[in-house]
């Protein structure tokens, strides 16, 4: 008898522990991808909902060593299961909130689903966000861009990080380090999004591409890029607070890069890019950020992806066609208002011709001119004593202007 109770007692244990294991893997956590198993975790959406998040998984190979200033690369697969229940890095930039690491090995990709991965209810439409920060700051972390209140309303949200400042955007302009690299981090997430958001209960054939302020510029640049009869790797743009018209463009790249090498090694004096490489990928990673700021921006390439320039795209209607929306704020500038730069608003009342673009063929005295009638139109005193004024005035003519005259030109 008591030989009888203790192989039920066996049997009972093993069949507990087999629903378990049977439950755990069936409860919509883990998700096979062709690298490797990843495993998330369910939080609770503002109306406290379950949806399914898996954070930080890797889209790219780490950018380090031989790949730093290189294009991105594809994960190599993993053994076991990653844990991707949490955000733990961000791109390398200037300062971190959260807690959370700055590193360059940050090249990650995160999904939230209302939808039980694996389940065979309906494919549901996609928002995949493209963070701000100026190409040069933020991430797209839990902590930074939270899902929670999309999450009621059958929507799935990715967000990914992508190379920043000096790492994302430094270039030789040839192969040796190839320009735009941060946007064609961006564009290697957009396609791991319709490679696997099938996974995640996603179809990829509804995926609208979502950015704000310099993710909004990023959005448009790829909305630009997506010739009629190319990729068409997303359907729809959702366009807040920024455009590629604002000419954020590095004026010297290929000299900007050489600066670069010769500020962080003093004896480097060769004109070779192949040379340069070999400093670049040798120099301690906040050097590079404080010496190489500028190397830092979106370039118009020879010739590729991001080979045109915006206006003259525009203009032409030689970009792929898709539904888009635009909007920006009344005080989009308020942010930087509450601590101006004096020596700007000194140099805007002492010379009200900066206010006038620069791209306008425009004579000096005329450009004196002009810049005094729209002085007056923000302000009847002057930006020093009317710092309202000078938010109003820098928010227009940096993000305002330049996305009005984007959709007119749309």
């Amino acid at each position: 008898m008591a030989v009888l109770i203790g192989r039920y007692s066996l049997l009972m244990t093993l069949s507990i522990a087999h629903a378990v294991i049977t439950d755990t893997f069936s409860d919509g956590t883990l998700v096979q991808l062709k690298e490797g198993k990843i495993r998330g975790h369910i939080l609770k959406s503002e109306n406290g909902k379950d949806y399914y998040a898996f954070q930080e998984i890797p889209y790219a190979a780490p950018p380090v060593g031989k790949n730093r200033f290189q294009l991105p690369k594809k994960v190599e697969k993993w053994q076991g299961v990653l844990n991707t229940t949490k955000n733990t890095k961000i791109c390398y930039q200037a300062v971190s909130r959260f807690g959370l690491e700055i590193s360059e090995d940050c090249l990650f990709v995160n999904v939230y689903t209302p939808l039980k991965p694996g389940s065979k209810s309906k494919k549901l439409p996609v928002l995949l966000w493209i963070h701000g920060g100026g190409l040069s700051s933020e991430s797209s972390t839990y902590e930074y861009s939270g899902p929670k209140y999309i999450m009621d309303h059958e929507i799935i949200v990715v967000t990914f990080n992508y190379r920043l400042g000096p790492f994302g955007f430094t270039t030789t302009e040839d192969d040796i380090i190839p320009a735009n690299i941060g946007l064609k981090d961006q564009k290697f997430a957009i396609k791991w999004v319709n490679e696997n958001i099938h996974l995640f209960g996603g179809d990829p054939a509804k995926v609208t591409l979502v950015g704000e302020s310099s993710g909004s510029l990023s959005v448009s640049l790829h909305v630009l890029a997506q010739k009629n009869g190319g990729e068409e790797l997303f359907r729809g743009a959702i366009m807040e607070s920024g455009s590629p018209l604002v000419g954020f463009e590095q004026k010297n790249p290929r000299e900007e890069a050489f600066n670069c090498g010769r500020t962080l090694d003093r004896n480097f004096r060769s004109n070779d890019t192949g040379d340069l490489l070999k400093v670049l990928q040798e120099a301690p990673a906040a050097s590079i950020l404080k010496e190489c700021t500028k190397a830092s921006g979106s370039i118009i390439e020879k010739e590729g992806d991001f080979s045109y320039a915006p206006f003259q795209t525009l203009l032409e209607g030689n970009f792929g066609k898709v539904p888009i929306l635009l909007g920006f704020n009344s005080e989009e500038f308020i942010w930087a208002c509450i601590d101006p730069d004096e020596d700007t608003v000194i140099a805007l009342d002492e010379d009200p011709g900066r206010l006038v673009p620069t791209g306008i063929n425009i004579s000096p005295e005329n450009k004196t001119i002009a810049g005094k009638l729209l002085k007056e139109v923000y302000t009847n005193t002057s930006f020093e004593n009317d710092i309202g004024g000078y938010c109003r005035v820098s928010s227009r003519w940096i993000i305002v202007r330049p996305l009005v005259k984007k959709c007119e030109l749309f």
